[in-house]
């Protein structure tokens, strides 16, 4: 892939240059405009840098924990006073992720080859995340590379400690549900079909609980094996049509309708994009772009088509806490939080504030919940279970009484 030398002007008028690998020229002007730059000049380097990525395609990303070592131990180096190129060379020795390594030593050599450091992450198509990018764009440009690591790195860190507990929140729930489910499978599909010799040779009318089980366990047993493929159908359809954008944007919309669901994911973006965006301004990124970065973050794609409107909205010079209140999905809280951040010229801090509060919120709701759900479930569970050996223990009393 072609190497290109750009210059651009940034909004405040000051000359950016870098280096981009791109197919063609009006894919580097295009990257450009995504990142609030208004181009000069793209000339072509006399050398090319290979992808390394099998087939040419995307790379398979730094997972986020990664990236918060990644930065976190480059941030250590560069305050120690090593080289970029060396501090490269030196986390390559000592990762121990395959993935990371390769990524790396691809960004080492187009930074040797004269890129900066964020054009060569850049150039790693998807290998980096494009927030990562820019924040190192942004130190690059003023001179803070180290502090701004350090920020990222701790954002990455905090973005990664609250994907962690709302997973392992939700294990134990899941864990219940799927050995309740096979349980109730097992008494249905191996201890009720042994009962049902004694009840046929009886003769007897047997209560209509009793019919009901034994219906379902036939049902079970004639038809269960068509379970899996059915599974594996709606596995398959839910996977294509999660790739069509009217789609998922439907179903993202649908989730946020949901009465508990709905607010807990509304939160959860909410406070991801607040965090996202208010360490990008800390880092100096420019806030056009950092408002797009942010879309690109938010994982439902209701709220982030919102955000993308509110980006277009700020460029017009709409400002922020307006255009967001208008969205509807905003709570009025964060929205007039962000208007006092933008009049008091504190809008990274308080964003950072309100990301801490939704988080926190995200985290007392789900402890309720579990709370909750973990008896309810054991109970239903129990319920279940008891009523097929009620349903059981009754006809066989009938059976007792008729034979009497």
């Amino acid at each position: 892939m072609p190497l290109y030398r750009y210059s651009a002007l940034s909004s405040t008028g000051e000359l950016v240059t870098g280096a981009l690998a791109a197919q063609d020229e009006a894919t580097v002007i295009a990257r450009l405009h995504d990142w609030a730059l208004i181009p000069i000049s793209a000339e072509e380097n006399a050398g090319r840098l290979a992808l390394r990525a099998a087939g040419g395609g995307r790379h398979r990303p730094i997972r986020t924990a990664d990236l918060a070592l990644l930065a976190q131990q480059l941030a250590r180096l560069l305050q120690a006073g090593v080289p970029v190129d060396r501090a490269l060379r030196l986390l390559i020795s000592v990762t121990g992720r395959r993935n990371v390594a390769a990524r790396l030593r691809e960004t080492l050599d187009r930074l040797t080859a004269g890129a900066s450091l964020a054009d060569a992450m850049q150039a790693g198509e998807g290998a980096f995340l494009d927030s990562f990018v820019s924040m190192v764009r942004a130190g690059e440009a003023a001179g803070a590379l180290n502090p701004v690591l350090v920020r990222t790195a701790d954002f990455l860190a905090r973005a990664e400690a609250m994907r962690q507990k709302v997973i392992s929140s939700l294990v134990y729930p899941v864990i219940l549900v799927v050995v309740s489910i096979g349980a109730v499978t097992l008494v249905l599909t191996v201890v009720v079909p042994q009962f049902e010799p004694l009840f046929n040779e009886a003769g007897a009318r047997l209560p209509t609980s009793t019919r009901v089980v034994m219906a379902i366990s036939a049902f079970l047993r004639a038809y269960g094996w068509i379970a899996l493929p059915i599974g594996l159908a709606a596995a398959a359809a839910w996977w294509r049509f999660s790739a069509v954008a009217g789609v998922v944007l439907w179903r993202d919309r649908m989730v946020l309708r949901l009465p508990v669901a709905g607010t807990l994911v509304t939160k959860l973006n909410i406070g991801r994009f607040c965090r996202m965006l208010g360490t990008l301004l800390a880092n100096g990124v420019p806030a056009a772009q950092a408002l797009a970065l942010c879309g690109n973050v938010v994982t439902n794609r209701s709220i982030a088509s919102a955000i993308f409107d509110v980006a277009d909205r700020f460029k017009e010079g709409e400002g922020l806490s307006s255009p967001l209140a208008t969205t509807g999905l905003f709570p009025t809280l964060s929205t007039q939080l962000i208007r006092i951040g933008e009049e008091t010229g504190r809008l990274d801090e308080l964003l950072q504030e309100i990301s801490t509060l939704y988080d926190h919120d995200v985290q007392r709701t789900l402890d309720r919940l579990l709370t909750l759900l973990v008896p309810t479930l054991t109970v239903l569970m129990g319920v279940i279970i008891g009523g097929i050996v009620v349903s059981i223990l009754v006809a066989m009393l009938a059976v007792n009484n008729l034979a009497g």
